[in-house]
């Protein structure tokens, strides 16, 4: 699952979260949100945590899948 990256860091600018503070209330570790703010993928159950730590709905941090043809 992708997430958006720059809709997480907009997210994380408003609320003053660090990745070592996302990480703490997500439960994530800071290496996977820094593997995240990379542009890698992520299991659904870690997007989901990070969509509650950052008080938002899943699909709203979530990356939409655009099919070309």
């Amino acid at each position: 699952m992708k997430i958006n990256v720059l809709k997480m860091q907009i997210l994380m600018g408003e609320r003053g979260l660090t990745i070592k503070k996302l990480a703490e209330l997500s439960g994530v570790s800071r290496q996977t949100i820094s593997c995240i703010i990379s542009g890698k993928s992520c299991t659904p159950q870690v997007a989901y945590k990070i969509a509650i730590a950052l008080e938002q709905e899943l699909s709203q941090i979530v990356k939409e899948d655009v099919e070309n043809g």
